[in-house]
């Protein structure tokens, strides 16, 4: 694991027109993308992504004073995980499978300091739609922000109280909380998805945040040895 990721930093900001694209995929695509160390949440045989597209801003590294804040478009393939057995059995967890960005620098930081697993991409995004590119892999969405979606059942719950993400290395668990002061989810309706990142994804439903989110992002902590 690099070495600067282990610096215990706490990120500060603000989450703006926060879009979560909820979708199943086969377990058998994750073959090979997941540290065995990480346990994949099963729905009924299916594994669930939690795609979030957001605006950071005013992030900001508390361990480095008078660093001036910086912005930048957030899009990540969140992969749900079994973690009930760490949160008194709640499942809170997810696992960055793949994120992005649009700029080089961030992306580069982002390598040094976190387990984003970011990387670039071309991005178009307006406040109903988006459009990411990456060589041949694409994803992309519209929603009718005006008309209540009809999300599978009990998704608005699971999704709702994912608040921490997990990282390996080795025997190594790691786990950084995300504080947030609220998080008033509202379903929409999606009337265009499609991707070909994964060959079985099936939309589950779309949830979007109205308001301005001010959250934190905690240091990294171990959370137990890993066979």
């Amino acid at each position: 694991m690099n070495l600067l990721k282990k610096i215990p930093i706490r990120f500060t900001g603000e989450l703006h027109d926060v879009k979560l694209v909820n979708f199943y995929i086969d377990m058998r695509e994750l073959d090979g993308l997941v540290p065995g160390n990480i346990a994949v949440r099963d729905f009924h045989g299916r594994a669930m992504i939690s795609m979030v597209n957001v605006m950071l801003r005013k992030m900001h590294p508390e361990i480095i004073p008078g660093l001036g804040y910086f912005d930048y478009r957030h899009i990540a393939f969140r992969l749900l995980v079994e973690d009930a057995g760490l949160n008194g059995g709640t499942n809170k967890g997810i696992f960055f499978l793949k994120s992005f960005t649009d700029q080089p620098v961030i992306m580069q930081a982002g390598g040094l300091l976190t387990d984003y697993n970011l990387e670039l991409a071309e991005i178009r995004c307006i406040d109903r739609m988006l459009e990411l590119n990456q060589g041949e892999k694409k994803i992309s969405y519209a929603l009718d922000l005006s008309a209540a979606g009809k999300p599978d059942r009990n998704l608005l719950e699971t999704v709702s109280t994912l608040d921490r993400a997990y990282s390996a290395a080795g025997n190594e668990l790691r786990m950084v909380r995300i504080m947030r002061e609220r998080w008033p989810l509202r379903p929409v309706d999606c009337y265009h998805f499609e991707t070909n990142f994964f060959e079985t994804a099936e939309l589950a439903g779309v949830f979007v945040v109205d308001d301005t989110i001010r959250y934190e992002w905690l240091p990294a902590e171990n959370i137990r040895p890993c066979a």
